[in-house]
């Protein structure tokens, strides 16, 4: 087991984000984190990149306690945050290089360079990111987060904005890297076509509390995604 939460509870100024959070992902996994716009997904992928803390409850990742090692935490993980900025007057190399250095094991030029042939970015890699479409800016986002080799990568809705052929690249993209690589993917979204393509375990998330979860072909023998989310998400669903 990968991610282990238990119980998380966390709050701002008296408003409850998380209220007893608990699921587990398995090594391996494309673990979908579906749920409504302040369902409490980003806060937990904050809570478990060691960003900011619980106000109590237990997180494991890969066995290391997010609150008492969140730099051993931040050594394994790496995160694509919805609202991702980008140095646009860099090159997509440049970037790639800047970011390597603030890890100990810095990747050489041509390790960076695969990367960015890995998500499908070759021929582009002394462009100017202001020359890039939003599709190729997530696509450098995922490099980037890929830059320390991550058991575990979090992406905080990948293909919000895109079109449908944006997100229909992002998903071979990060199904492509998952087989390749090996990594662990968490993502939150709150797109069930996302979900359907992507993932073979889901938790459906809604007022801080997890209200559904399991394996998506097991779920899917239950009804429809679409009926399980809004059926999990209306209000007063428990």
């Amino acid at each position: 087991m990968i991610i282990n939460v238990e119980n998380l509870i966390k709050s701002y100024d008296g408003h409850t984000a998380l209220d007893g959070l608990s699921f587990s992902v398995e090594e391996g996994d494309i673990f979908g984190f579906l749920g409504p716009n302040g369902a409490g997904k980003t806060t937990t992928i904050r809570i478990l990149t060691a960003i900011i803390k619980a106000d109590s409850g237990n997180v494991l990742i890969n066995g290391h306690d997010v609150f008492k090692e969140p730099l051993a935490v931040k050594k394994i993980v790496n995160a694509l945050p919805e609202s991702n900025g980008y140095y646009e007057w860099m090159t997509a190399q440049e970037y790639l290089e800047f970011f390597s250095n603030l890890y100990d094991e810095k990747q050489s030029k041509q390790e960076s360079g695969k990367l960015l042939v890995d998500v499908g970015l070759s021929g582009k890699e002394n462009h100017l990111i202001r020359s890039y479409s939003r599709g190729m800016k997530q696509r450098l986002g995922i490099a980037r987060a890929l830059i320390n080799k991550p058991k575990l990568l979090f992406l905080d809705e990948p293909t919000n904005g895109l079109d449908p052929k944006g997100r229909r690249d992002i998903h071979d993209l990060l199904i492509t890297l998952s087989r390749k690589h090996g990594t662990t993917i968490l993502f939150s979204t709150h797109l069930l076509d996302d979900v359907e393509r992507l993932c073979n375990k889901i938790a459906i998330i809604n007022y801080g509390k997890i209200v559904r979860t399991g394996e998506l072909d097991k779920m899917k023998g239950q009804g429809t995604i679409e009926d399980m989310f809004f059926l999990s998400t209306k209000e007063g669903a428990l």
